[in-house]
C-alpha cells in the first residue's frame, strides 16, 4: 500500500483532501523501530506527531528511582506526541516500541497547516485528546479512590475494550503482559498483581492462556470494583 492510501486508513485524517494528501506526502518521513527502540524519552525536545502504520508502542514515564508508570499501549492508527508538538514544551513521556514498528513521523509545521486548512481533523484531533484526558482521569480516580483489586480489575477491563478479541472462552486480551507490565500500568508491585490475579482466577473470572489473560466473566470481574 503506498504512502498516500495509508494516511487516508488513519482515523484521524479520514476525510482529508487529496491536495493536502499530496502535501503531506511529500512531507511526512516514514521510519521503522525494532522491539525495544525508543523514539523518543521524556524531558526530549519534541518537534513531531507520531502515527503508527503498524505495531505497538508503550507511552509510559519514570521517576528518579527508575520506576516505571505505563501511560497508554499504542496500536495502529493511533498517534502520539502532539503535546510536546503542539505547546513546545519537553516530552512529557517516553514512547518504546513493544513490537516491530513503523510509523509516519509529521513536523509541527505541517500538522498546523493541516489544522488551518482542515477543521474537520482539528476536531477529530480535539475529541482524540478529550479521550486521552477522561483516561487519564479515570486513571487519577482509580489511584485515588480505587483499592489494588479494583485498579487492578478497571485496566484489565480497559485493555479489554481496546485490545480484547472475543473467542468461545471470553474476551482475550492482544497483548503479552507480563505481572510487570500490568503492574506498571495499575501503580504497584509484580507481587501485589500477581496475588490479585490468583483472587480473581479462583473466582473464575479471568485465566492464563498462551501469556495472554483471558477475561472469562467480565461481570464477575466487574464486581471487584469498588
Amino acid at each position: 500500500m503506498n504512502t498516500k492510501s495509508l494516511l487516508k486508513k488513519v482515523p484521524v485524517f479520514s476525510g482529508i483532501t487529496n491536495n493536502d494528501v499530496n502535501i503531506i506526502a511529500k512531507s511526512l518521513i516514514k521510519k521503522k523501530y525494532p522491539k525495544g527502540a525508543h523514539l523518543f524519552k521524556e524531558n526530549e525536545e519534541g518537534k513531531s506527531l507520531y502515527v503508527i502504520i503498524h505495531g505497538l508502542v508503550k507511552i509510559y514515564t519514570a521517576d528518579k528511582s527508575g520506576r516505571l508508570k505505563t501511560l497508554a499501549y499504542l496500536k495502529d492508527g493511533d498517534f502520539f506526541g502532539e503535546m510536546a508538538m503542539l505547546d513546545q514544551e519537553k516530552r512529557s513521556a517516553s514512547a518504546l516500541v513493544i513490537e516491530d514498528a513503523e510509523v509516519f513521523a509529521l513536523s509541527r509545521g505541517i500538522v498546523k497547516k493541516i489544522l488551518l486548512d482542515n477543521p474537520q481533523i482539528a476536531l477529530k484531533l480535539l475529541k482524540a485528546l478529550s479521550v486521552r484526558l477522561r483516561y487519564c482521569d479515570k486513571q487519577i480516580e482509580d489511584l485515588t479512590f480505587r483499592n489494588l483489586p479494583g485498579r487492578v480489575a478497571s485496566a484489565l477491563l480497559d485493555l479489554a475494550a481496546k485490545y480484547g478479541v472475543k473467542t468461545p472462552a471470553g474476551v482475550r486480551l492482544n497483548l503479552k503482559l507480563t505481572h510487570q507490565d500490568l503492574a506498571d500500568i495499575v501503580g504497584t508491585a509484580r507481587e501485589v498483581v500477581t496475588s490479585v490475579l490468583g483472587d480473581f482466577r479462583e473466582s473464575g473470572c479471568v485465566e492464563d492462556i498462551n501469556k495472554h489473560i483471558l477475561i472469562v466473566n467480565a461481570n464477575e470481574l466487574r464486581s471487584w470494583i469498588t
